[in-house]
């Protein structure tokens, strides 16, 4: 295992040149096939996304992080990878949308920019279906547009033949003189289900231990696993110092905060969790779901996203935890609930089918589900004082959900002003619900606000 003093992390990005190239099943096939060889993986997804960093789990049995230079700084970036990988053999990184896409018009929080943040090798994933001689061409753009990323390699995703596969291997390496690492033939046997946020979760399938060994057999036989560790150690160092150190402790006992996590609700930053910890908080984990009441003894209540419209009519014929958060919420404690926790604390949502449920009626709000979503990374200040940010704060983040509000009731404030003028988000008594996700790391307040807010209640 990598030494924990040590400024060295192998870790290498696998990068696509679009969305959909391939980037996730071929960063679970590369690590998969690592973890079988017997070392420690600690997988990455550039960007926000919760679903692709729940499969990390289940193919390396660590929790996937994430690494977003937009939400939460380079800084902050840098300490996020250190703080995972120092405990593991190798970092994987799976890269989001095409290398060079970030936020609106600019690489702002893309690929390419985190690559460089972190100081890590790249390989770029490319698409062949349909394609030949042409993709000298696309790999000699992504070689020669940013001379600051450091691409090493190139995966080539859906081969049709050996003859496709050797027609292709040569036009690239020949316009780039950098290696084909890999050739993956045409395969629908390991596709994951998806909905309408993207990818159906790791929590609500659960994929079977056949699932695991067909992605390390696939990494094994159509990746150079030798060469992509190779590429990973020949990453530099990245030093300690480049990072911030976001301990917060607070003084006084810890504090028990109550985390909502089921098939349900499993939309969270993992290093939410590590800053809440190192602010002082033990973290209790149930299920809305399953569970007929809160933990016993919990000072705070934090509800994630996910799927509660899915499990609509499960969440409400769960009357007890229902009631009991709407009496928590009732009662001050401290509460904070992101975008399917927002819906979830609500009166009712209604579905796609047209069909009300019942929420837990703690803010009386409803919502609906429509067909278009809304998404995108936010800025937004905030409004008066709350569990997590004071007035005239700032703060980033990012949302996406297919909801929207139908009724609000004339008790609930204003959370958060958006940088287009738009109010978002609701404060109600020490409650703060919104539909913005907020990685902690980009404001090492927050978390020990929190816990100084349970502790308090």
């Amino acid at each position: 295992m990598t030494d924990t003093s040590s400024t060295i992390y192998p870790r290498v990005v696998i990068a696509g040149v679009s969305s959909g190239a391939g980037k996730t099943t071929l960063s679970l096939a590369i690590m998969a096939a690592m973890t079988r060889r017997g070392l420690v993986v600690q997988g990455f997804k550039v960007g926000p996304d919760f679903i692709d960093p729940g499969y990390y789990h289940t193919v390396t049995g660590r929790y996937g992080r994430n690494l977003d230079t937009w939400m939460v700084g380079k800084e902050a970036v840098a300490s996020c990878l250190i703080n995972s990988a120092k405990s593991a053999d190798i970092s994987v990184i799976e890269g989001v949308m095409g290398m060079f896409d970030g936020k609106a018009d600019n690489a702002a929080g893309s690929t390419a920019e985190v690559s460089k943040v972190i100081g890590s090798p790249v390989v770029l994933v490319i698409d062949c279906a349909r394609m030949g001689e042409s993709a000298g061409a696309i790999a000699f753009g992504y070689k020669h547009l940013d001379p600051g990323v450091n691409l090493q390699g190139f995966i080539m995703n859906n081969v049709g033949s050996d003859r496709h596969e050797a027609m292709v291997r040569h036009a690239i390496e020949q316009a780039t003189d950098l290696p084909v690492v890999g050739a993956i033939r045409r395969n629908t046997s390991i596709r994951i289900p998806e909905r309408h946020l993207g990818l159906v979760t790791r929590q609500e399938i659960m994929p079977p231990q056949h699932y695991v060994d067909t992605l390390a057999d696939m990494g094994e036989r159509g990746i150079d696993i030798d060469a992509i560790l190779s590429i990973a150690r020949g990453a530099g160092d990245l030093a300690p110092a480049q990072s911030a150190n976001y301990k917060n402790r607070t003084a006084g006992d810890h504090v028990k905060i109550g985390i909502a996590l089921d098939k349900a609700f499993s939309f969270y930053y993992h290093d939410n969790f590590d800053r809440l910890r190192e602010s002082g908080a033990d973290l209790v984990f149930f299920s809305p779901l399953s569970d007929p009441h809160l933990p016993e003894d919990i000072d705070g209540l934090y509800l994630g996203g996910g799927y509660p419209e899915v499990y609509a009519q499960e969440l409400a014929a769960n009357q007890t935890m229902a009631s009991e958060i709407r009496c928590a919420v009732e009662d001050g404690m401290p509460v904070y609930a992101e975008c399917g926790g927002l819906i979830y604390l609500s009166s009712a949502i209604e579905n796609f089918d047209g069909r009300t449920h019942s929420m837990c009626g703690a803010l009386l709000v409803d919502y609906k589900m429509q067909q278009r979503p809304t998404l995108g990374y936010r800025e937004a200040t905030m409004l008066t004082d709350s569990v997590v940010t004071v007035p005239g704060e700032v703060v980033r983040g990012h949302e996406f959900h297919y909801s929207k509000i139908a009724r609000v009731g004339e008790q609930l404030s204003a959370a958060y002003r958006l940088d287009n003028g738009a109010e978002e988000g609701f404060i109600y008594k020490n409650t703060l619900a919104s539909y913005i996700h907020l990685h902690f790391a980009g404001n090492p307040q927050i978390a020990g606000r929190f816990v100084s807010a349970c502790r308090l209640s």
